[in-house]
């Protein structure tokens, strides 16, 4: 079975795609740190997702609970899963499988970056509304897009929270199969968002 690479530019929902994938009931690990293996427990993985993903009263602060990942590729017989936020690996190997979730809408996508307050509006100082509506122009009209070229299944992010057959479609590509945890952690992602999500699913 292939190795899994979720390669990502922040503001697209790539932390919450690495911890439904190892929500699932297949044989698939993460090692981060010193050979601390993420997903074999289910209990482990429960209370790491639960203490990124909490329900806040500024979703400003998205960023604050989020873990840092340092991976540790292993040369051994694990099927392992990789996270790689704006920096991408060529190093992987031809068995590892490079998944891509995005938001094609580029205004839907930056804001989600300002309301999270990650990638381009990770730093982004206090200002007046003069100063973000001219930052925001210039981050629309630049060429950046948060689709990444050149990897083997892409999927749009906002698609995949809200339609389970797109769901499955993923989990079909990835030969795993979704079961009621990996459910369960979408519906609490959901419920931690304020209400972000339906208003960008609604326009």
């Amino acid at each position: 079975m292939n190795n899994i690479a979720i390669f990502y530019h922040g503001g697209n929902g790539g932390f919450f795609i690495y911890y439904y994938i190892l929500a699932s009931d297949s044989d698939i690990f993460s090692y981060i740190g010193n050979d601390l293996k993420i997903g074999k427990s289910k209990e482990l993985l429960d209370t790491m997702f639960y203490k990124q993903f909490q329900k806040l009263e500024n979703i400003n602060d998205w960023k604050k609970n989020e873990n840092k990942i340092w991976h540790c590729i292993k040369n051994n017989n694990d099927r392992q899963l990789f996270l790689y936020c704006n920096n991408f690996k060529n190093n992987l190997g031809p068995d590892t499988k490079v998944i891509n979730p995005y938001i094609p809408d580029k205004k839907k996508w930056l804001r989600m970056q300002y309301e999270k307050r990650c990638l381009n509006f990770a730093k982004f100082p206090k200002s007046t509304y003069k100063q973000l509506f001219n930052f925001y122009k210039d981050l629309y009209y630049d060429n950046a897009q948060s689709k990444v070229p050149g990897v083997d299944y892409c999927f749009d992010f906002l698609k995949f929270v809200s339609i389970k057959s797109e769901r499955k479609k993923l989990c079909d590509f990835l030969e795993i199969n979704m079961n009621s945890r990996m459910e369960e952690y979408l519906t609490h992602y959901i419920s931690c968002q304020q209400n972000l999500l339906t208003k960008l699913l609604r326009y």
